[in-house]
C-alpha cells in the first residue's frame, strides 16, 4: 500500500480508487490537457438515496434529542429520537459481507447511542446521535461515508453548541439577543410583532445547518462560492418562512373552534371526549418549531441529492487548514481532541466544593406580603397551610440558624451568611437598602423573591429597589407555563444548585410568578423554555393579563431566576415565591436545600468568569479540531468524551451540592418523608382528590417537617424518623428493603397504606415485617384464596368509656400478620383486621389495608369541609402519631351531636 493510501486509511477516509486504463471509445477525445476524467459515480438521480435518508433521519434525531422541535414530554422526546435513529440505522445498513471490524463499529455505535439516550441531559442525547451516525459512516466507503460523516459532524456541532449554551451564561445571553433580533425581523415582514428567544427563533436549526453547509461545501467540487450563496439564501428564506408563520401563531390558535363548555356538575365516571380541534390547539404555538425542522430537512435533502460531490472526498484539512503538527503526528491531534472534549464540561460545569449549612446564620425579613403561619390543629384546607412558618424548622434540619428579622438591623445581619426577602412590599426605612448592599459587597448572599404583576402605588416595587444596583429586574408580567407547574418545561443552566435536579414533578417549585430581565454581568439560573410572559393589566384580577398567548408577548425562554456577583458576594433574584412556601417546599426541598447551601456556603463555582472564558476557548479549539479533519472516528471520539465527561461532572456536582435534611437533632426525630420514589397511586397534583396535601399538612400539624422522598437511600432515611408509603407502583429492590429494615430496627417508624389491588410492589417489603395484605394465601393466584373487599365503612379504634372513636376507610382490605407481637388497631366487618402495628427492633411498622386511606378524599378537603360534619381521620392520625412516637397520649374528643333538623313550616305558610 502506498504511503498516501496508508495515511488515508489511518484518517478513516476511503482510499483513492485504483484506476484501470480503458481503451477510448470511437470518437471520444483522448485524455489530453483539456479532457476531464470519467466520473465512475452514477448520477444522483439514478441512485436509491438510502444513505441520504439515513443522514436526514440523523439530523432529525439530533434536533429531537436537543428539544428543538417544540414542547415534548421527555419520554416522547426520547421515543421519537429512537425512532429517528432506528430509521437512520435501517436506511444505512450496509448489508451482508461486512468485515468484522466494521460490524464491531456498528455494534459499538448502537450500544453507545442507546446508553447515551438514556441520560436526562439533552446535550448527551445529541451526542448519542453523533455516535451512531459516525459508526454508520465508518461502515461505508465513498459517497455514503462522506454523507453520513457530514451528518455526524453537523450533529456534533449542535451538541457542542447546546452544551456551551447551557453552561456559559455569556453565550446564552448572546443567543437570546440574536433570537430577539430574528424575531423582530420576521415581525417586520409579517406585520405581527414577534418576541422570541433562542428556542423559538430556531437557533438550533441555524447552528446545525451552518455546520452542515460548511462541511458540504468542503466535500463538493469547485466552484463553491455560487453554491454557498444559494445554500445560504435557501436556509435563510426557509427559516424566515418559519418565523413569519410563528408570528401568526396566536391567530392560528384563535381560529380553532372553542371546546364545548364544561358540564355544570363534574362526573368522574364520565370519560372526557377528545376532539381534533382540542388536540390541535395544544400544539399551537408550542410545536410550530417542527415546521422549521421540516424546512431545513428539505433543504439538506436537496443539498445531499443534487451536489457535485468531489471525487475522493475533499477534507477540510485540504482547504488550507492543515496544521504542521497534525500532518506530522496525527496521534497528537487525536489526543488533543479527546483531552479538550473531556476538559470542556469539567471547566464549565464541574462544582466539586461540598456545600453545607451547618453552623450558618440565615436571616429572613419578617415583613412583606406574607405570613409566618403553619398548619395547626383545628384549621383545615388550603388556606390553613400558611406561607413561611415552616422555614425555621426546615433550615434547622439543614443545620442552619434562622433569624426572623423585623428591621434588618446591623445586629441581626451580624455574622449572617444569607439574607432572604420574600416579596417585600412596604417602603424601605432609612439605611435598610444600604445595609443590604453592604452585606452583599462584604461577601454575604442576598436572595430576593418578587411576584407577578406587582406595581405599588408609586409605580415601582420594593424588590426591584433592592435590585437597583444590579442588571436584574423583576418584570411587570406573569411568567406562564404551557404545562401546569412547568412540568418538563424547564431549562436549568449548568450551576451547582441545578446539577442533577430533574423537572418531571416540578422539583424547582416555580408556579406562576414574574419573568426576570437579565443583562450582563447578571446570568440566568433557571429558564422556563416552554412558556410565555403575559403582560400585567392594572384593571385585571391581581393585575394579571388575559392568561393566553398574544402576538408580541415574550414566547419561550422566560427567565425565572437569575444571579449576579456583587462585590465579594452575590445576589439571586426569583420572580416567584411559590417554591419556598410551606406546601411546595415538601416537593421542592431537593432544589431549595441546594440553593440555600450554595448561597450560604460559598465555595468554588463554575460560574467564575475566568472558567467561562476558558470554556469558550476550549469549545472553539474543539470545534476547530473537529472541522480540520471530521473523520467518523474522530467525531465519535469527541462526542463520546464530551458525553461521558458531562455525565460524570453532573453527577459529581450533584453529590457535592447535596444538603440533606436531618431530624435527629430533635427528640423525637421530627423529619417525616412521604415516599415519592416508587410512583405511588396518589396524584402529583397535591390538592386533587387523590393527592396527599392533606397528609402533608397532617404531619406538619403533629410537629413533623414533612417532605417528599426523592430516592430511598440510607443517607436520606437514616436522618428521618418517619416514612409513609402510599400504594407504590414500583417494587422495592432488595437493597431498598434492606435499608428500610435496618432503619426500622434502628428506631424508624414505617407506615404503609395499600389495598389488595395495589399491594404487589409492596408485597415483599411487607412480608419482611410479617404482614400480608389480603392474607398470606392470597398471593397463590388461586381464585379461592383471593380476599373479599371490605369496602367503605367506619371502625372503632379506641374505647373511651362512654364513647368510641372511629376512623373511616375508603376501600379497605383485610390484613394478616404472622408474628405474635403484632397487634391490631382497627377491625373491619366480621372482626377482620384492617390496621395493624408491630414493633421491630427499636422501631415500628404500621400497615393500613386501604390504598386511599391517606388521600385527600379520605382525610382533608381542599376547602377544609369536614367529612359528614366530623374530623375523624384527622383525629385518628393525631392519636396514632403521638402513640407511635412515644409522646403523651392524645385522645380524640367526643364527637359533636348532629345538628337538629330544621323545624317544619307551619300549615298556614309564611305571611
Amino acid at each position: 500500500m502506498s504511503r498516501k493510501r496508508h495515511r488515508a486509511a489511518e484518517a478513516g477516509a476511503p482510499s483513492p480508487p485504483v484506476r484501470v486504463p480503458q481503451p477510448a471509445a470511437a470518437g471520444a477525445p483522448s485524455p489530453g490537457r483539456g479532457a476531464q476524467p470519467a466520473d465512475p459515480t452514477p448520477h444522483p438521480a439514478s441512485r436509491i438515496p438510502r444513505c441520504e435518508i439515513a443522514a436526514l433521519a440523523g439530523l432529525a434525531a439530533a434536533w429531537l434529542a436537543a428539544g428543538s422541535t417544540g414542547l415534548l414530554a421527555h419520554g416522547l422526546r426520547h421515543a421519537l429520537t429512537w425512532l429517528a435513529l432506528g430509521a437512520a440505522a435501517i436506511a444505512a445498513w450496509p448489508g451482508r459481507g461486512l468485515p468484522w471490524p466494521r460490524v464491531g463499529a456498528i455494534a459499538a455505535g448502537v450500544a453507545g447511542a442507546l446508553l447515551l439516550t438514556a441520560s436526562s441531559l439533552p446535550p448527551v442525547n445529541v451526542f448519542a446521535v453523533v455516535v451512531l451516525l459516525a459508526a454508520l459512516a465508518a461502515s461505508h466507503d465513498g459517497l455514503a461515508r462522506r454523507q453520513l460523516a457530514l451528518a455526524a459532524f453537523a450533529a456534533a456541532v449542535l451538541g457542542l453548541y447546546r452544551l456551551v449554551l447551557t453552561s456559559v451564561p455569556a453565550l446564552w445571553l448572546a443567543a437570546e439577543a440574536l433570537g430577539e433580533a430574528l424575531g423582530r425581523l420576521a415581525g417586520r415582514i409579517s406585520g405581527r410583532a414577534l418576541w422570541v428567544g433562542a428556542t423559538f427563533a430556531g437557533l438550533d436549526y441555524l447552528v446545525l445547518m451552518a455546520a452542515f453547509c460548511g462541511g458540504w461545501l468542503a466535500l463538493t467540487a469547485p466552484p463553491r462560492l455560487p453554491r454557498a450563496l444559494r445554500a445560504a439564501v435557501a436556509i435563510l428564506v426557509g427559516h424566515l418562512a418559519y418565523l413569519v408563520t410563528l408570528s401568526f401563531g396566536a391567530d392560528l390558535a384563535a381560529a380553532i373552534p372553542e371546546p364545548p363548555p364544561a358540564p355544570a356538575f363534574y362526573n368522574p365516571n364520565e370519560p372526557h371526549v377528545w376532539t381534533w380541534a382540542e388536540g390541535l390547539r395544544t400544539l399551537l404555538p408550542w410545536n410550530l418549531p417542527a415546521l422549521a425542522a421540516a424546512a431545513h430537512l428539505a433543504i439538506a435533502g436537496f443539498m445531499l441529492r443534487w451536489a457535485p460531490w468531489e471525487e475522493g472526498g475533499l477534507r477540510i484539512a485540504d482547504c488550507g487548514l492543515k496544521s504542521a503538527i497534525g500532518a506530522r503526528k496525527p496521534a497528537i491531534a487525536v489526543a488533543a481532541l479527546g483531552l479538550l472534549a473531556l476538559a470542556l464540561p469539567a471547566v464549565t460545569t464541574l462544582g466539586w466544593s461540598a456545600r453545607s449549612l451547618a453552623g450558618k446564620k440565615v436571616v429572613a425579613y419578617e415583613k412583606g406580603f406574607l405570613n409566618w403561619l403553619k398548619p395547626k390543629h383545628g384549621e383545615y384546607g388550603r388556606l390553613s397551610v400558611g406561607m413561611y412558618g415552616m422555614l425555621p424548622e426546615y433550615l434547622a434540619s439543614l443545620g442552619a440558624e434562622c433569624v426572623i428579622s423585623p428591621e434588618l438591623s446591623e445586629q441581626d445581619l451580624a455574622g449572617a451568611s444569607l439574607v432572604i426577602l420574600f416579596f417585600p412590599n412596604e417602603p424601605w426605612k432609612e439605611g435598610q437598602l444600604e445595609r443590604l448592599w453592604d452585606f452583599a459587597r462584604r461577601g454575604g448572599s442576598l436572595l430576593v423573591c418578587g411576584e407577578h404583576t406587582i406595581r405599588e402605588k408609586d409605580g415601582g416595587s420594593r424588590f426591584n429597589e433592592v435590585l437597583a444596583p444590579t442588571a436584574m429586574r423583576v418584570r411587570y408580567d406573569s411568567a406562564t407555563f404551557a404545562v401546569g407547574g412547568w412540568l418538563q418545561s424547564y431549562e436549568a443552566l449548568a450551576h451547582p444548585t441545578n446539577a442533577g435536579v430533574g423537572d418531571a414533578r416540578n422539583e424547582f417549585g416555580c408556579v406562576i410568578g414574574a419573568s426576570v430581565r437579565v443583562r450582563w454581568p447578571a446570568r440566568p439560573l433557571l429558564v422556563g423554555r416552554w412558556g410565555w410572559a403575559d403582560p400585567g393589566d392594572p384593571a385585571g384580577p391581581a393585575q394579571m393579563g388575559n392568561h393566553r398567548y398574544d402576538a408580541g408577548e415574550r414566547l419561550g425562554d422566560v427567565v425565572l431566576a437569575a444571579e449576579q456577583p456583587f462585590g465579594r458576594g452575590r445576589i439571586v433574584a426569583f420572580g416567584d415565591t411559590s417554591g419556598f412556601t410551606n406546601g411546595i417546599t415538601a416537593g421542592s426541598h431537593v432544589y431549595t436545600s441546594r440553593l440555600y447551601a450554595y448561597l450560604a456556603g460559598g465555595g468554588v463555582s463554575p460560574q467564575a468568569t475566568w472558567r467561562q472564558a476558558v470554556g469558550l476557548l476550549a469549545a472553539l479549539g474543539l470545534l476547530a479540531l473537529l472541522a480540520w479533519r471530521p473523520a467518523p472516528g474522530r467525531v465519535a471520539l469527541a462526542a463520546a468524551a464530551l458525553a461521558l465527561s458531562l455525565v460524570a461532572c453532573t453527577a459529581i456536582s450533584h453529590r457535592a451540592g447535596e444538603c440533606l435534611p436531618d431530624g435527629r437533632a430533635k427528640t423525637p426525630n421530627n423529619l417525616a418523608y412521604i415516599d415519592s420514589s416508587h410512583i405511588g397511586a396518589s396524584s402529583d397534583e397535591q390538592w386533587r382528590s387523590d393527592g396527599l396535601m392533606g397528609l402533608t399538612m397532617t404531619l406538619m400539624r403533629n410537629g413533623y417537617l414533612a417532605l417528599h422522598l426523592p430516592e430511598l437511600s440510607a443517607a436520606r432515611l437514616e436522618r428521618a424518623g418517619l416514612l409513609v408509603s402510599v400504594a407504590p407502583r414500583k417494587a422495592f429492590t432488595r437493597a431498598e428493603r434492606r435499608v428500610v429494615r435496618q432503619w426500622v430496627e434502628g428506631g424508624g417508624i414505617f407506615i404503609s397504606t395499600v389495598g389488595w389491588g395495589d399491594h404487589g410492589p409492596s408485597r415483599a417489603l411487607l412480608a419482611d415485617f410479617g404482614f400480608h395484605v389480603g392474607g398470606a394465601r392470597a398471593a397463590s393466584g388461586r381464585e379461592a384464596d383471593e380476599p373479599r373487599p371490605l369496602g367503605h365503612f367506619k371502625a372503632p379504634y379506641v374505647n373511651l368509656g362512654d364513647y368510641m372513636a372511629h376512623v373511616r376507610f375508603h376501600a379497605a382490605w383485610p390484613i394478616e400478620y404472622v408474628e405474635r407481637d403484632a397487634r391490631p388497631i382497627a377491625y373491619g366487618p366480621h372482626d377482620t383486621t384492617v390496621v395493624a402495628m408491630r414493633k421491630v427492633g427499636q422501631g415500628k411498622v404500621v400497615v393500613v389495608g386501604d390504598t386511599c386511606f391517606a388521600m385527600n378524599k379520605n382525610l382533608e378537603h381542599e376547602g377544609g369541609e369536614p367529612f359528614e360534619g366530623m374530623r375523624e381521620n384527622a383525629d385518628f392520625w393525631r392519636w396514632l402519631l403521638a402513640d407511635l412516637a412515644g409522646q403523651p397520649r392524645w385522645l380524640p374528643p367526643r364527637p359533636a351531636p348532629p345538628p337538629a333538623p330544621a323545624p317544619a313550616p307551619s300549615a298556614g305558610g309564611t305571611p
